[in-house]
């Protein structure tokens, strides 16, 4: 157990110091990259320095392509001597602008400005375009990191950016959560820990109040055994030793009763718990019953009032009828009448 944790204790130091030099890489290469993106002159500088990637041969074998060179930066006014190796602006025949690191291999010297004509090393004739001072950068410092320079231009492009930026900040910050959440668990449990050896306590005490009110506190000897003879002693012993096993006997049986007077409480209470719901659930099971039967008849009570009043409708209606057909057979009988009197009157 005591392995495992010096294990984990010294794999948590290693992974912390990993991280912490993984952030701080992070860091240097958001400043390196931003910088050049934010300077006018495209090189990034720190601390009057700036690293600069060899992207040709031309300067071979002072340095090669692919290496990282540190370049001290130099203000416009600064002279520089033939033989020394500077970095400047320049421009192809595109007029696009780039950044060149030549060695110097003629001075010219001008009341207005001074002028370099440049070379490389390892290029068959001199750079076409005089190099005034106002264009000069920098100065090479002759200290450079071999093959490091492929490794800054792969860092800052954007597949560099993601994978050696942007994924170890989610690494580092998700392994933060993580140590976080496990020292947050590890509180958790000290704590409920502590709290279950204070209640463990508490019970002790509880019990040994509870034998100290049943009247039975330690068994002592009834004298000093060292005072007494030889057979005395040897009785006086084992007067005690029974006593003293009588006495556990009655503390274990004590405990045994404590014990199941809570384990008794306990179950009480649980089946009061499990009373009370099941008492809630029937309050509720006939509160519903009574809102049904409510509903129920007052159902039932429209449903009789529509009835009675179709039933009186329907009698008001025959009603009506009978009287109508009343009306019309008493129309009938006069006209009858009407009929049968006519011939009387004309034979007279």
């Amino acid at each position: 157990m005591k392995i495992n944790l010096m294990e984990n204790k010294v794999f948590a130091k290693i992974a912390n110091a990993v991280a912490t030099i993984v952030l701080v890489f992070a860091i240097l290469i958001c400043v390196l990259v931003i910088a050049s993106m934010k300077s006018s002159t495209g090189m990034a500088q720190l601390f009057g320095y700036s690293l600069l990637s060899v992207q040709s041969e031309s300067m071979e074998p002072v340095f090669y392509k692919g290496d990282l060179i540190v370049i001290k930066c130099t203000d416009e006014n600064m002279v520089f001597n033939e033989g020394e190796i500077i970095t400047f602006t320049a421009y192809n025949d595109y007029g696009k602008k780039f950044l060149n690191t030549h060695r110097i291999i003629k001075k010219h010297t001008s009341s207005v400005r001074n002028s370099y004509v440049t070379k490389g090393d390892n290029a068959d004739s001199a750079d076409s375009r005089k190099v005034y001072q106002n264009f000069v950068l920098g100065k090479y410092t002759g200290h450079k990191l071999s093959g490091f320079g492929t490794v800054l231009d792969y860092v800052s492009s954007g597949a560099g950016v993601l994978i050696f930026v942007v994924f170890p900040s989610l690494v580092i910050i998700i392994w933060q959560i993580y140590i976080y959440i496990k020292e947050s668990s590890k509180r958790k449990r000290e704590f409920l820990e502590a709290v279950a050896l204070q209640a463990q306590s508490n019970s002790g005490k509880y019990v040994e109040e509870y034998i100290a009110s049943q009247g039975l506190n330690a068994v002592k000897p009834a004298a000093d055994p060292q005072n007494l003879p030889e057979h005395e002693k040897q009785q006086v012993i084992q007067d005690y030793l029974r006593a003293q096993q009588e006495e556990e006997a009655k503390k274990k049986a004590i405990i045994n009763e404590y014990i199941e007077k809570q384990k008794e409480a306990e179950k009480k209470a649980d089946a009061d718990v499990e009373a009370a719901k099941i008492k809630a659930i029937i309050s509720e099971f006939l509160a519903q019953q009574r809102d049904a039967e409510r509903e129920k008849s007052g159902t039932n009570s429209n449903e009789e009032q529509e009835g009675q009043e179709g039933q009186e409708g329907q009698e008001g209606q025959e009603e009506q009828e009978g009287q109508e057909e009343q009306k019309e057979h008493e129309g009938q009988s006069e006209e009858a009448a009407g009929d049968i009197g006519e011939p009387d009157s004309k034979g007279k």
